[in-house]
């Protein structure tokens, strides 16, 4: 039999897989990590680099520290941090026109017209309410705050957190990307918020 000369046999090259992020589309929170043939049905997924892929698979990176940017669709990798409270005491939120603080961490508005109460991170984590111009461009923190951290605020008597109007709270990771509204709260002309804090800054303004 004639031998056939291995220069002579077709070079077959196999292509390299590609490799996706399928992900939380309401918290950005990467589930699994796999080549796309085996995600063809799965509806929120992003293409990712090889690399970092394998990386994940072999446990050399951990998943848990990769969310998917919900307004860019690009993969993150953050530490993810655990917000606590600051203290424990009640802290009254100072309103825009006597703060000193350039950049909150959380900005609070409210809307008499519209009776529009309005929560937002600043751009800074991943949040809708812009900086100022001096401030741009803004370098984004790649924070992933832990899921289940909640933040709760007190709607008070102006200058008095006995007589409250309302409680509200919600999770850290609603404010990711987004804003927490509430509609339809008719307060009075003058009010206070207070929380224990979590963030180091919060404003408030009333338009």
């Amino acid at each position: 039999m004639e031998e056939i000369k291995e220069h002579l046999l077709p070079q077959i090259q196999l292509p390299s897989p590609t490799y996706v992020a399928v992900y939380d589309p309401n918290t950005g929170v990467v589930v699994s990590v796999g080549p796309s043939h085996a995600f063809i049905n799965v509806a929120h997924k992003i293409e990712i680099d090889s690399e970092i892929a394998e990386q994940i698979i072999e446990g050399k990176l951990r998943i848990s520290s990769c969310f998917v940017d919900p307004r860019e669709s690009k993969l993150e990798i953050a530490e993810i941090k655990s917000v606590y409270k600051i203290d424990d005491l009640l802290h009254r939120i100072i309103e825009k026109q006597w703060a000193d603080i350039d950049c909150p961490d959380i900005f609070i508005s409210y809307n008499s017209k519209k009776k529009l109460l309005t929560f937002q991170l600043t751009e800074e984590f991943y949040g809708t309410k812009k900086l100022p111009k001096e401030f741009q461009p803004v370098t984004k923190r790649k924070v992933k705050w832990s899921g289940d951290t909640e933040l709760h605020f007190l709607v008070t008597e102006y200058n008095d957190p006995n007589i409250f109007y309302e409680m509200l709270s919600f999770k850290v990771s609603n404010l990711v990307g987004k804003s927490k509204i509430y509609k339809n709260l008719e307060l009075p002309d003058k009010f206070s918020i207070y929380t224990r804090r979590i963030f180091k800054n919060y404003i408030l303004e009333i338009v």
